[in-house]
């Protein structure tokens, strides 16, 4: 007579939740008089010249020079920034001022400068007063976008980095890493499988933390970032040298194993061909993009979790006489 027994290895399981971790202007009415060939300066009321109306765009700009060991960033001299709006290029310095990123607009500094108690400073007393002059879709001055701002620096000397302003608000965020569906999953205190069984993971009830998408927004200094983050996808290491890229993945149920039966998981699953305890650690790869002061960009972000996995083996005795 012969007779089927199962014969289970348990340990004990170390189980570790590792997570590593403009104000635009305000539009203007358009000017009652245009001026042929030039632009009229809002500080002078006059026509200038010296602006390209074509659009043309000096491509010999240098780099915007930002990441000082200090922390702060600094943007380079005029003849060497490289200036955008909406991913565009577009020229740093035009008769009407230096092209600010907090603004998105080429600022000059009134003269004179209001008093303290003229609205424009909105109660601060640091910085200057400029006027500031928003682009056309065609990359040029538009004297009818033109309005009177607050700015705490020179355009083109110190300005605030908006990626910095990115960085900290995704910081704040405190998101977190998904936790770890698998099966087989043993009882409440060992998870277990088996050598040749068909493994299914899933990232179990994923929270908005765990998956998004979130948005958030920050201002200072008159920069306004606005962030979205999402969990593009999910590499599982397995522990054994495998790594699997997923998304969610599938729960398992008995459904969708016909029973409980042997059955590979239809997006996310792995079969361990030796007995042992393997460490699997699951990275969510966040897709987190920012957009602010006419800039935009992506943040690299990922965060783990890792659970000790046992894998036993089924054994056949037989007995008889």
């Amino acid at each position: 007579m012969l007779s089927r027994l199962t014969s289970l290895l348990l340990a004990l399981l170390l189980l570790s939740g590792n997570t590593q971790a403009t104000a635009a202007p305000d539009p203007l009415a358009p000017p009652e008089v245009m001026c042929a060939g030039g632009v009229k300066d809002p500080l002078s009321g006059r026509c200038v010249a010296g602006i390209d109306a074509s659009g043309t765009v000096d491509d010999s700009s240098g780099p915007h020079v930002k990441d000082r060991a200090d922390g702060q960033s600094r943007n380079a001299p005029a003849e060497a920034r490289a200036c955008t709006w909406r991913g565009k290029p577009i020229e740093c310095q035009t008769a009407l001022g230096a092209w600010s990123d907090i603004v998105s607009a080429w600022c000059r500094r009134a003269d004179p400068q209001p008093p303290l108690s003229d609205p424009a400073w909105e109660r601060r007393t640091t910085g200057a007063i400029y006027v500031c002059t928003r682009a056309t879709g065609n990359l040029v001055p538009d004297a009818g976008l033109s309005v009177t701002r607050w700015l705490p620096v020179a355009p083109g000397v110190v300005e605030v980095d908006p990626r910095e302003v990115a960085l900290r608000l995704l910081a704040r965020l405190d998101l977190e890493a998904v936790e770890l569906g698998m099966f087989p999953r043993g009882d409440n205190d060992v998870r277990l499988s088996f050598v040749g069984w068909q493994n299914w993971m899933w990232a179990e009830s994923p929270s908005e933390k765990q998956w998004g998408p979130v948005t958030a927004s920050d201002s200072g200094f008159g920069v306004t970032v606005t962030l979205r983050a999402e969990v593009d996808r999910v590499e599982w290491d397995m522990g054994d040298g495998t790594v699997l890229t997923c998304g969610k993945g599938t729960p398992w149920s008995a459904t969708r194993t016909q029973g409980g039966r042997n059955v590979a998981s239809p997006d996310c699953g792995h079969v361990y061909e030796a007995m042992g305890t393997y460490t699997v650690t699951a990275t969510s790869h966040w897709d987190v993009e920012w957009s602010g002061a006419g800039r935009s960009g992506t943040l690299p972000f990922t965060l783990s979790r890792s659970s000790e996995y046992l894998v036993g083996e089924y054994q056949a005795v037989n007995t008889g006489r």
